[in-house]
């Protein structure tokens, strides 16, 4: 119920043709620049904040029963004008006018308000304005249908949507953007620079209920999602449209305007492009069959040639560098597809070929994804993807809400053989990554400390039992006697064994320090003039916990 055309093809009724029948004698009061707004429907209300009932485009019709004092003027004004809508009509039957602060409260906010008489009912208004309402819906209606035959014929003759957005876009009077939710770009009228795109993903993740409208360097901008498979925020893409205005330089979005088009015109907007989103899903399922023959082939189903082939099927040359990733996403409730929607995407914005797969070796923790990232033909190496990778997950970390995702990183390979080992390291750094705070935690096998990588690899069972073994006599001693040989043991030990540093940094005499390391000695069993006892109780320290604190 909103503009389907501009004046120009008698398909809107604006705001100046309905204060012009002559039957209403309807008086404008204040707004004059805004007479050429579309109307899209007439809504009645004396709600004091009406917007949750607002669409944008109405012309509001009150009696003013929510008025019981000159401040409830601004509240009421303020909701219509966040809704957008196009003008407020006011009748005076229970006031015996239409109060000043009313008057001023819309001049204040841009909001067009004219005088109903009091003689005229508000249904009387409401049938003089729907013929030409709907007369323009069923004009439009008409011609959206002949511009959705044309796409699918289109599309059918091998079309696709970034060719056939700006004509269709241009047709409906909207600039628009389509996006994926870490930020790529799939189709649009125009370039659009990285910080306003990061805006209206986070903007799209995190709003409690869509369409919603949001503002990105001044402009107002109209954003709904296209869902797919599976349905959920993060594996939808999402539409953006902003009114079509003048030409911006650099790419940059136009200025705040008119509503940014209106639900018919982003209905047909969303239908159009989930011609393509249901192409997409499509080719997915296919891609999907793929990697998931290559994840079998490095959980030992096949030989290096039957490896070479399924790297070959998904885009992958064997012979190129290569990368791998492990992934976890916990702590949400969605679709098993959910995590790996969110992993392809967030490596799609790389530019590189990848299989991502749920068929993992054995040995990797429940729930582990595996992707295999390669080079791509030209251009970007799989080795230098860490970055845009990192910056996708950014974006994507404001629809997690309680989930968390890890994510371990390999270092580069080169050719198929290597991708074993380069498995193993991913799955290691995972592990390291998983121990780390906050909702998204990305670790590279060459960030962590050799030793941190071997214990990622240890089991959590034998973790904890080696950790138990060497410091739980300590804590339960210090729990039981208000000591610190906890703290003493790491400070020894970073001190690399050097008695005179160690006590200064504990600010104790030397003879304290040494009682003290003897009483640990004699708990822990172990001798700390021993090279092998001390690199014992440094990795327990290492591996954290309550024992290690």
């Amino acid at each position: 119920m909103c503009r389907s055309g501009s004046s120009t093809t008698g398909m809107t009724m604006l705001l100046r043709d309905a204060l012009a029948l002559p039957a209403l004698r309807l008086t404008l009061l204040t707004g004059g620049d805004g007479l050429d707004r579309p109307v899209t429907q007439v809504f009645v209300t004396d709600l004091p904040d009406p917007r949750r009932y607002l669409r944008g485009g109405e012309v509001v019709l009150t009696g003013l029963m929510w008025r019981r004092g000159a401040t409830d003027a601004e509240t009421f004004v303020r909701s219509c004008a966040t809704a957008r809508v196009t003008a407020i009509g006011a009748g005076h039957a229970a006031l015996g006018r239409v109060p000043a602060d009313l008057v001023e409260a819309c001049r204040r906010h841009g909001v067009p308000l004219f005088e109903v008489p009091v003689e005229v009912s508000f249904r009387e208004v409401i049938e003089a304005f729907a013929p030409s309402v709907w007369k323009q819906r069923a004009t439009g209606l008409a011609t959206m249908l002949g511009r959705q035959r044309g796409v699918v014929a289109a599309m059918a003759a091998g079309a696709r949507l970034p060719d056939l957005l700006p004509a269709i876009a241009a047709d409906l009077g909207v600039r628009c953007w389509l996006l994926s939710p870490a930020g790529r770009l799939i189709a649009g009228t125009a370039p659009l620079p990285a910080p306003a795109a990061r805006e209206l993903c986070t903007a799209f993740l995190t709003a409690t209920r869509l369409p919603t409208t949001t503002r990105v360097d001044g402009a107002r901008v109209l954003v709904t999602a296209i869902t797919g498979s599976p349905e959920h925020r993060m594996a939808s893409w999402l539409l953006a449209c902003a009114p079509a205005g003048a030409h911006v330089p650099d790419g940059a979005l136009p200025p705040a305007g008119p509503e940014p088009g209106g639900d018919d015109v982003l209905a047909e907007l969303v239908d159009v492009v989930a011609l393509e989103r249901t192409q997409a899903d499509e080719a997915e399922r296919v891609e999907q069959r793929l990697a998931d023959q290559v994840g079998r082939a490095l959980a030992g189903d096949g030989d290096e040639a039957d490896l070479r082939a399924r790297l070959r099927a998904c885009g992958l040359a064997p012979d190129r560098g290569f990368v791998a990733l492990a992934a976890t996403l916990t702590g949400l409730r969605t679709p098993p597809a959910l995590a790996l929607a969110v992993l392809r995407e967030a490596i799609r914005t790389t530019g590189l070929p990848a299989a991502v797969t749920a068929a993992v070796p054995g040995d990797a923790p429940d729930g582990t994804l595996l992707a295999v990232v390669g080079d791509a033909a030209s251009g970007p190496t799989a080795a230098g993807m860490a970055g845009a990778f990192r910056d996708a997950l950014d974006v994507l970390a404001a629809g997690l809400g309680t989930g968390r995702l890890s994510v371990g990183i390999s270092t580069a390979g080169r050719a198929a053989t290597a991708l074993p080992g380069l498995v193993q390291e991913a799955t290691h750094a995972l592990r390291a990554a998983a121990a780390r705070p906050g909702p998204v935690a990305v670790v590279r096998s060459d960030e962590v400390a050799s030793h941190l990588m071997l214990l990622a690899g240890v089991p959590a069972d034998t973790q904890r039992a080696f950790r138990a073994r060497l410091l739980d006599p300590l804590t339960g001693y210090d729990r039981q006697h208000g000591t610190e040989l906890v703290h003493t043991l790491n400070a020894f030990l970073s001190a690399n064994g050097a008695w005179r540093r160690c006590a200064e940094s504990l600010h104790v005499h030397v003879n304290t320090l040494r009682y003290r390391i003897g009483q640990i000695e004699r708990l822990t069993g172990r001798d700390l003039d021993r090279f092998a006892d001390r690199v014992d109780l440094f990795l327990a320290l290492r591996l954290g916990g309550p024992s290690g604190s």
